[in-house]
């Protein structure tokens, strides 16, 4: 949950042997993108092993045999763990 009522939700696509997981740009829709926000998201992610892009999605691409569930789980803490150190950004 980014916070009470609103749940971290995960788009999960397949493409053939390609599976591209995002939480959809939420967490930085949620909590804005003050100034410095992107080297701070990309701090976040990249201590969990995942990305962020210019829009504010979080994602990771897998390949097909990796434990998907496991790894979208990991993400959906990843984005409210961005969305949580943005708030704390001065705006």
């Amino acid at each position: 949950m980014y916070r009470a009522g609103d749940p971290v939700a995960l788009r999960i696509r397949r493409r053939g042997r390609r599976i591209d997981v995002d939480d959809g740009g939420r967490a930085v829709a949620l909590a804005g993108k003050p100034p410095g926000w992107l080297p701070v998201a990309e701090e976040v992610v990249a201590n969990e092993g995942f990305n962020v892009n210019r829009a504010g999605v979080v994602f990771v691409p897998l390949v097909e045999g990796r434990d998907v569930e496991a790894i979208a789980a990991r993400l959906a803490d990843c984005s409210v763990a961005v969305y949580a150190e943005l708030l704390e950004l001065p705006g």
